[in-house]
């Protein structure tokens, strides 16, 4: 957080003020599939934005690498999600909303580690 600008701090603040609001609804209109499925997917939405903002965009990687990790942080967050969904359905639908900001944020997380274990940046730092 320390490298983002007052704007990119600002957005990623409400973007998870915004993402607590969502969960809490999703969890009041339980009752309510559409408005879950809903927030669900404004959730998703919000959550690969405000990884972007706050991860992904501070990388120093390529527009190509950079991508393809926000590529892979959304296929995996979509994996995570689907996978929880088929093993426990009735807290999914319950949490999904949550559960979905936090897979999302976890698959931003793996990917920027993925970036800074990669050999190949090791080995472009030793050459520097």
């Amino acid at each position: 957080m320390k490298k983002l600008t007052p704007m990119q701090k600002f957005t990623v603040i409400s973007g998870i003020i915004v993402m607590i609001i969502i969960a809490i609804l999703a969890i009041v209109w339980n009752s309510n599939l559409t408005a879950v499925i809903v927030l669900s997917v404004v959730q998703f939405t919000i959550i690969q934005f405000v990884c972007y903002v706050g991860i992904y965009s501070q990388m120093k990687v390529g527009t190509a690498r950079g991508t393809k990790l926000f590529s892979w942080g959304i296929l995996t967050t979509l994996l995570f999600s689907a996978i929880i969904f088929i093993f426990a359905t009735d807290n999914f639908r319950t949490y999904s909303a949550a559960m979905i900001a936090l897979i999302g944020y976890c698959a931003a997380l793996m990917m920027r580690e993925i970036e800074n274990t990669n050999p190949a940046n090791k080995k472009q730092k030793r050459e520097e």
